[in-house]
């Protein structure tokens, strides 16, 4: 497959290029160069191969390849999709999530699972939604709650979907009464200072998603846009360490990409806020192509000490954060960035697919959001989750 027959952007051939040096075999791929492959890694490949419209010169022979591949890691009696070895001690989360990217890549396939999804049969009623939301912190803003309350929408929309029954419509009702009971006055959740700031946003952006697909109208939306175009730095990023970092400055645009569609409130600033952002991740691309999760944050405590410019923005506990965040690692001498999807961290500076995924993405979702008509530029996910994007 010639890549330049397939692609009409420079920025978008180096990106896949730099995936062709991380492959493997025809669905195998590398986390990075210096780390292992896994389904989520194959899944991210597939994810950043369909964004770029790769996957619509598929043959038939490369789609049965990849969904063979894929539908291999099914659960035949729980239906969930399960990783091959568990990186983290929370094996729900891991395989929750798993089986999310594993439907969004089948969608892209233009296929279905093998088997039922029968483990969500543990869910029956309202009350059983709100027993869930309630036992995992979601209420709380409990770090990781989101993702699970994020889980658990895409696996009742995902059958409802499919089935059009009541008592799953019944059950996402329920899940949206109990974010609107729960949100918190800044439109997130949680009561501590961080679920009113940085922590606020990065875990509540995933029950927002749920809210922009489903087309329903978030609480306090304006006093979410004021927190997140406060958070953002000097640079245009949104991360509370230099340099920005994948999953943070997308959390940030995927908010303020979907107030646009909501809200004319601060739409200049929305505006202006994106392009800075765009401006700054441009400038992060490695020279190999890829994108890491951030080429500033280092472990070395003289990396901390010429940062400082970047702590002392915004209000004090921003300030305070931006420094804890940064202080932990520091002292905890983290030199790599662990994901739990592969069998070691990644170094820091070091282009992975999720990264180069997922910034690609941001920029993709920055653009149409300052021009429409680049719409049909990209494929964006049409199952409800990350890579969505006005597709609900």
């Amino acid at each position: 497959m010639i890549l330049e027959n397939m692609v009409d952007s420079m920025f978008a051939k180096r990106n896949l290029l730099w995936l062709e040096s991380v492959k493997i075999k025809t669905v195998s791929y590398r986390m990075s160069a210096s780390t292992g492959s896994s389904l989520f890694t194959t899944c991210f490949a597939l994810f950043l191969l369909d964004l770029f419209k790769v996957t619509d010169n598929f043959n038939s022979e490369e789609r049965f390849y990849w969904i063979s591949y894929i539908k291999q890691f099914q659960d035949k009696e729980r239906g969930y999709f399960e990783p091959s070895v568990y990186y983290l001690a929370d094996r729900d989360r891991s395989r929750y999530q798993l089986t999310c990217f594993a439907l969004s890549a089948m969608k892209i396939l233009g296929c279905e699972p093998d088997y039922p999804l029968s483990f969500i049969d543990q869910w029956r009623t309202p009350e059983d939604i709100y027993k869930y939301l309630m036992e995992n912190g979601c209420h709380l803003g409990k770090s990781g709650s989101g993702n699970k309350a994020m889980f658990l929408a895409i696996f009742l929309t995902w059958l409802y979907e499919r089935t059009r029954r009541e008592d799953l419509k019944d059950m996402l009702d329920a899940w949206f009464d109990f974010h609107n009971r729960y949100q918190n006055c800044k439109g997130f959740w949680g009561r501590s200072l961080s679920n009113h700031s940085y922590h606020g946003f990065q875990n509540g952006v995933h029950q927002m998603l749920v809210y922009f697909y489903w087309n329903r109208p978030v609480p306090r939306l304006e006093s979410i846009v004021d927190i997140v175009l406060s958070l953002q730095d000097y640079k245009g990023f949104f991360a509370p360490t230099p340099g920005g970092r994948g999953c943070w400055d997308y959390d940030a645009v995927h908010i303020l990409a979907n107030a646009l569609r909501y809200t004319s409130y601060k739409k200049n600033a929305i505006l202006n806020s994106l392009l800075r952002t765009e401006k700054a991740i441009f400038s992060e691309q490695n020279k190999d192509g890829g994108f890491c999760e951030s080429k500033e944050t280092s472990c070395h405590l003289s990396a901390f000490l010429k940062s400082f410019p970047f702590f002392f923005q915004g209000t004090f506990y921003p300030c305070f954060y931006r420094i804890m965040q940064y202080l932990i690692v520091v002292i905890k001498q983290k030199k790599e960035n662990n994901t739990g999807w592969v069998e070691r961290g990644i170094p820091w500076s070091e282009s992975d697919i999720w990264s180069t995924w997922l910034r690609c993405l941001t920029l993709a979702e920055i653009e149409v959001s300052r021009d429409a008509a680049k719409l049909s530029k990209y494929n964006f996910h049409k199952t409800i989750g990350i890579g969505n994007f006005h597709n609900g």
